[in-house]
C-alpha cells in the first residue's frame, strides 16, 4: 500500500453541511467585502502626495 492510500484510507469522510440560499448569500458576501479607507490611510496618502508635488517642484525651480 502507497503513502497516498494510506492517507486517504484514515482521512474523515466529511461533507460540508448545506446551507440555504440566504445563508450563502452571508456566507460570500463577508467574503467579498472591500476594505474600507480610514481616515488615517486617507490622510497618509495626502500627506505623501503633497510630499511628491512639493519636491517636484522644488527639483524644477
Amino acid at each position: 500500500m502507497d503513502l497516498q492510500s494510506l492517507v486517504a484510507a484514515h482521512m474523515p469522510n466529511r461533507r460540508p453541511t448545506p446551507m440555504g440560499a440566504a445563508a450563502e448569500d452571508r456566507y460570500y458576501r463577508n467574503q467579498i467585502t472591500l476594505p474600507r479607507l480610514r481616515l488615517r490611510l486617507l490622510g497618509l496618502t495626502a500627506a505623501t502626495a503633497g510630499l511628491t508635488l512639493l519636491l517636484a517642484g522644488v527639483v524644477n525651480a
